[in-house]
């Protein structure tokens, strides 16, 4: 294949944006290998952003992606992602440079590659109608970038996990449950404004997955 997959040792982005002013919204900042690496590929679309307002370009971050940077818990070797488009762009040039894996060396000195989905969709389960209020800015990549990176709460990221509901996102919920991350009452509030207006699987059953992941927390 002439595509090659890009080393993220050779570009990290939270290196170069640490000039940045800090948020004074609360922010995460990647500390591990993983971590660094998806932010080392989606930084790969800032040379198409130069000279763009900022928050040309949102990202908000699913999956196992998200369980990670929010916990440092397990891995992932794909990115679920929303890409938002704020303004006039070339998505597709933008979805090119997207295309390519990033290979990282994780703790242990293996090399890992992650990629980002490019079928994901998060219509594909309930999720609440303001989860983009509540997602939780990636440091290096909030106020004044053209590209702004995003991690789903914790609470949207449950609720996201509960129409598919197997059992990777059973055991992320409740990870996230008992980490006391998510307020399980807050947890049952949203999800049900999520399920009804959900129009992806069966409501009874995402039901039945809400109280089955919470019922020991209540």
């Amino acid at each position: 294949s002439s595509r090659q997959a890009s080393k993220s040792s050779t570009m990290n982005p939270l290196t170069s944006l640490r000039s940045q002013s800090m948020s004074t919204t609360s922010t995460i900042t990647p500390e591990t290998p993983l971590g660094h690496a998806i932010c080392s590929l989606f930084a790969r679309a800032l040379p198409l952003l130069e000279g763009k307002p900022a928050g040309s370009l949102k990202v908000f971050i699913f999956g196992g992606a998200a369980i990670h940077l929010l916990t440092k818990s397990r891995g992932s070797a794909d990115i679920d992602a929303e890409t938002v488009a704020t303004r006039n762009l070339n998505l597709g040039e933008i979805k090119a440079v997207f295309e390519i894996p990033e290979t990282y060396e994780d703790e242990s000195g293996r090399d890992l590659q992650v990629i980002i989905d490019q079928n994901y969709s998060n219509t594909l389960g309930p999720l609440h109608e303001d989860y983009r209020e509540r997602a939780i800015p990636i440091y290096g990549f909030a106020d004044g970038s053209p590209l702004q990176l995003f991690i789903a709460s914790p609470v949207d990221l449950a609720i996201s996990k509960l129409g598919r509901f197997s059992d990777v996102d059973r055991s992320d919920i409740d990870l996230l449950l008992r980490l006391g991350k998510i307020d399980v009452q807050k947890l049952l509030t949203l999800a049900e404004d999520a399920i009804e207006v959900s129009v992806s699987g069966s409501k009874g059953i995402t039901r039945i997955n809400l109280r089955d992941v919470t019922e020991q927390y209540l």
